[in-house]
């Protein structure tokens, strides 16, 4: 009896002490091989700084492929929340050496996250300078724009989350991007400045690098023309200028200039030559021109009497100069706004409202950029007959700078109307993944009808309002515009916006080119204020890319 109860103790003993052993088994099996991994991160986490990483960011290229905006290494700042004892002690030492606000560098230290970035694009010899405890360096991705101001507004700006807020860096935020990595940094101390935080090469994700955009933008015509902007603005005191010069086969943009143009100091602003809507006056009358030549009346009827004046509407508008009378032709030359008030009766609103929408008038271009405006284009056959007069001269609607001189494309186009566009290729390494190809919109009016007035437009600037944007070696289309400014409901006295879209070499335009100023202090007449700037613009433009006769551009 005495055996039997030792034996099942024995047997007891030795199944508790199975059970303990296979557990102590089972639970080292779950922490060395189940959990490994996340234990190993965990500890790693303890001792070092994870962080994420970002790729290089792809370059945008202008046409030629000169580097517009590119990823260059530099230091960014960070600083971890445990290891700071004084939030307003460190604030105000960042404060001094130039990373911002003391009272917003403080809100900044009081972030929850445990690694805060304090800045990026920090230079080498910055670090070298600061030494303060729970201050780490990290080499990271900086961009930085070569062309400095220039196109800057188009190229456009990012976010300190490196996510692009406006221009093309927005428009295509994905391609450039790429995709993150992550890695875990250990504190390494340098000999002298704060310390850095180095990959550990153990355990990351290597970031994928962004695509390369390669634009239409002409760098070359870019500077031109963005010389003549800054020559305007400083000599008119106007509040801001804008040129486009689009190439009339392709719909391509060559350049695209806002002045003031985007600075980092000054802060974000929309395209204004696609985001900026005002009554373009004169440039407008190209709509109304059409639309009587498609009714079959006479280039040769008149229009006005000596007089230069006209009651329609129950309004009387009289043209400002004396003047002979004037038949259509003579209207269009010397841009009479009696005239076309005449004209604008003879086609009626039908018609009219017709040809402005088959422009693209109060519609998006469709241009690869964020932040486009449609303009606004009465239904005028809901109008009063006052509404119908002022809008053949120009006042009354709303039209941005790319969509009014889409319009003078077209007609420099044999009557096609193309889609603007911007982005020219997509390059992936040396693979080309994605390439824009010329739109046809619509066909706006036949060959007959755009040759028609493109003639009579040459005609302006040889002997009408456009005289002073002539070349004596190569013949230039165009059109001048003045018109009252309109803002909030009502129209600002004594300012306007003057303008001119010319289009070269006639009879066989290759490049439009539009220029707008919006209230210039001194005189406001586009024959004054614009046109000479155009003339000198196109004279560079036509030698340095062989634009007049016998000459050739090699489009790349």
């Amino acid at each position: 009896m005495v055996d039997k109860t030792l034996k099942k103790k024995a047997v007891s003993i030795i199944f508790i002490f199975v059970i303990l052993w296979l557990g102590a088994f089972g639970r080292l099996f779950y922490l060395q091989i189940i959990r490994s991994g996340s234990i190993g991160r965990e500890n790693k986490a303890e001792q070092l700084r994870f962080l994420e990483t970002t790729g290089r960011r792809g370059n945008i290229l202008d046409r030629n492929g000169r580097v517009l905006a590119t990823d260059v290494e530099s230091f960014t700042l960070y600083a971890e929340k445990s290891r700071i004892s004084d939030i307003e002690t460190t604030a105000a030492y960042l404060s001094k050496y130039g990373f911002g606000d003391t009272n917003k560098l403080k809100s900044l230290l009081q972030n929850d996250a445990k690694l805060i970035r304090i800045a990026r694009g920090v230079t080498d010899s910055l670090i070298k300078e600061l030494n303060y405890k729970g201050i780490y360096a990290v080499r990271e991705w900086f961009r930085y724009y070569p062309s400095g101001r220039v196109a800057r507004t188009v190229i456009g700006a990012l976010n300190w989350e490196r996510k692009g807020i406006s221009g093309i860096e927005r428009e295509y935020n994905k391609q450039l991007s790429g995709k993150k990595g992550w890695a875990y940094y250990l504190e390494v101390p340098r000999y002298s400045g704060i310390s850095l935080l180095k990959r550990c090469e153990e355990d990351y994700r290597d970031p994928v690098s962004g695509e390369d955009i390669i634009l239409s933008l002409d760098l070359d015509i870019q500077y031109v023309l963005d010389d003549q902007m800054r020559k305007i603005i400083k000599e008119t005191e106007a509040e801001q200028v804008f040129g486009i010069c689009v190439d009339v086969k392709t719909g391509e943009i060559l350049s695209m200039v806002n002045i003031p143009e985007f600075t980092p100091k000054g802060g974000w602003r929309n395209n204004g030559c696609v985001a900026w809507q005002f009554e373009p006056g004169s440039i407008f009358k190209l709509i109304p021109a059409l639309a009587w030549i498609e009714k079959g009346f006479s280039l040769e009827d008149t229009v006005v009497d000596s007089t230069g004046t006209i009651k329609f509407g129950g309004k009387y508008f009289k043209d400002p100069h004396p003047h002979p009378s004037f038949t259509f032709k003579d209207a269009l030359i010397h841009s009479s706004n009696a005239g076309f008030v005449y004209i604008g009766e003879r086609v009626g609103k039908k018609d009219l409202y017709r040809c402005a929408q088959a422009f693209g008038i109060g519609c998006r271009t469709g241009v690869d950029l964020p932040v486009e405006y449609s303009g606004k284009l009465p239904v005028l056959q809901r109008m009063k007959d006052i509404r119908l007069a002022t809008v053949s001269f120009g006042q009354g609607i709303n039209t941005t700078p790319l969509q009014i001189v889409m319009a003078y494309q077209a007609l420099a186009n044999d009557g096609i109307l193309l889609k603007p566009c911007l982005m020219k290729e997509i390059h992936c390494g040396n693979k080309v993944t994605e390439r824009s190809r010329k739109e046809d919109v619509r066909r706006v009016m036949d060959r007959k009808s755009a040759g028609i007035l493109l003639e009579i437009l040459c005609d302006a600037v040889q002997e009408g309002t456009g005289a002073q944007a002539s070349l004596p070696f190569m013949k230039i289309a165009g059109k001048t515009g003045t018109a009252w400014k309109h803002e909030k409901g009502s129209y600002r006295e004594g300012e306007y916006v003057t303008s001119f879209i010319g289009m070269f070499p006639y009879p066989d335009p290759k490049l439009v080119i539009g220029i707008f100023v919006d209230s210039p202090k001194k005189s406001y007449y586009s024959s004054v204020v614009v046109c000479p700037a155009f003339r000198e613009t196109a004279r560079r433009i036509a030698y340095l890319k062989h634009y007049f006769p016998g000459g050739e551009y090699a489009s790349r």
